[in-house]
């Protein structure tokens, strides 16, 4: 939307043109990307299908150990064989599928959420506030991320995907609420502001019903390409030991068989699935990110 159009429809919007809202070009963007469409369209297909079918399958029998099917080939019994443990790696797959999906998810609303407010309230009001706000960002930046997933792993008995997924956003909002930061220090200097503020209008007003409808299109983009990386975050903690239990399967615990050289070199059936599934949604989400990027530079949408 145009700031200028934005700031005299405060005063006087009927004499004014629409511009197209931030999420409607993002649509639209989307929608003639071909590759970014496919992507979209294969995404939301995984995404339903791993969600719909962990409904009829039970978890505690996946991950039951079986020593009569101890590490056998895909067949008719096993479609994607079985572990070490015997047991089957395509219901694993689908269970770890729908965790990963679930904590990248998770992880990006409640970072991306939470930065936005922390952005928008610090950059809105300015002076002593955001100063103050910005030195508590520094803070949590240089803390030791890795650090603290080990320790909390380490002394945490038992913890499921929200508590797991709270703890990764305690420390992966500060990205998204200093961009939002700058981009509400650029709005409150715009005229629809001023005027916004001499017509008596409350700050809370001014907020959400001006303000955040214009940095819609970046949150959106932004926590897309959130979404992406948080994945890949679960499923490296995972890898490396400090995510999810092998009896709680994740596209990371999957990926870690791998590290046994035998699995490596002749069980590919047992890591390889779960490698391109991966490879495949963080191509689906980085082809939309990019589009969606793409929509918010009108020269590039000219090109």
């Amino acid at each position: 939307m145009p700031h200028g159009a934005a700031g005299h429809g405060a005063l006087d919007s009927k004499n004014l043109p629409r511009s197209t809202p931030g999420w409607r070009i993002i649509i639209q963007e989307v929608i003639a990307d071909k590759l970014a469409l496919f992507s979209l369209i294969l995404f939301t297909i995984i995404t339903a299908y791993v969600f719909g079918l962990t409904m009829f399958l039970e978890r505690e029998e996946i991950v039951m150990v079986d020593l009569f099917a101890i590490n056998q080939a895909p067949d008719e019994t096993f479609r994607l064989g079985t572990d070490y443990g015997g047991r089957d790696i395509f219901g694993q797959l689908i269970i770890g599928t729908r965790n990963s999906l679930a904590i990248g998810i998770l992880v990006t609303l409640m970072s991306v959420g939470f930065g936005v407010v922390y952005g928008v309230v610090s950059g809105y009001f300015g002076g002593q506030i955001d100063n103050i706000m910005m030195r508590i960002v520094d803070f949590f930046m240089v803390l030791p991320f890795l650090m603290i997933v080990i320790v909390f792993v380490t002394i945490s008995p038992s913890y499921d995907i929200f508590t797991f997924s709270f703890m990764m956003a305690a420390f992966l909002w500060t990205g998204t609420a200093r961009l939002v930061r700058s981009l509400a220090i650029q709005e409150r200097e715009l005229d629809y502001i001023s005027a916004s503020k001499t017509l008596g209008s409350s700050h809370g007003k001014i907020v959400f019903t001006q303000l955040m409808p214009n940095l819609v299109g970046i949150i959106i983009v932004n926590g897309t390409l959130s979404l992406a990386a948080n994945i890949g975050i679960e499923s490296g903690l995972s890898f490396i030991g400090f995510g999810f239990p092998e009896d709680y399967p994740s596209l990371g615990t999957l990926m870690a068989y791998a590290t046994n050289s035998q699995t490596l070199q002749h069980r590919p059936w047992i890591w390889v699935p779960a490698a391109i599934m991966i490879l495949v949604l963080m191509l689906c989400v980085r082809n939309i990110g990019e589009a969606m990027r793409r929509s918010g530079d009108a020269r590039q949408r000219q090109a």
